[in-house]
């Protein structure tokens, strides 16, 4: 794997970050469209269909304002990328989730976990496989609709 190859993996997790954090759910989706995602707290399972991430998103996260913003903010750490050939790779990180809103002062919301396979075509890296799930959560009244 080269320095390249690992940016460009790094540059695929942060992407999700920054789609989600901006409420754009269909970039984040998209992200998805040759990959399963799984959510191992209630078992469910997307594959390869970009639209259906970006819609299971919009069901449970809260927007806010004129411009429809979740007003999160991902962090993430302790990010380990290892090679397997030259053309996949897993992934690994964890994420603090920040938000303020009106009368909801900057807090930590969650914590997550986030495992990955990625796979190189002619196209670039992908995400192939995704496995998240929250492992702390504070006051989620301002980030949820409901329970993921």
């Amino acid at each position: 794997m080269t320095a390249d190859d690992y940016f460009a993996i790094q540059r695929l997790i942060n992407l999700y970050f920054v789609h989600v954090d901006e409420g754009d759910f269909d970039a984040a989706g998209s992200l998805f469209d040759h990959a399963e995602i799984v959510y191992p707290a209630t078992g469910r399972r997307i594959s390869s269909d970009g639209p259906a991430v970006a819609a299971l998103m919009r069901s449970f996260v809260k927007l806010h304002g004129p411009d429809h913003r979740t007003l999160t903010r991902h962090h993430s750490g302790n990010l380990i990328i290892e090679p397997d050939g030259d053309t996949a790779a897993t992934g690994r990180c964890g994420a603090v989730i920040f938000q303020a809103a009106e009368n909801f002062p900057l807090q930590p919301v969650a914590v997550a976990r986030y495992s990955d396979r990625f796979v190189k075509d002619a196209g670039g890296w992908r995400f192939a496989h995704r496995e998240m799930e929250l492992t702390m959560t504070g006051d989620l009244s301002q980030h949820l609709l409901r329970g993921v």
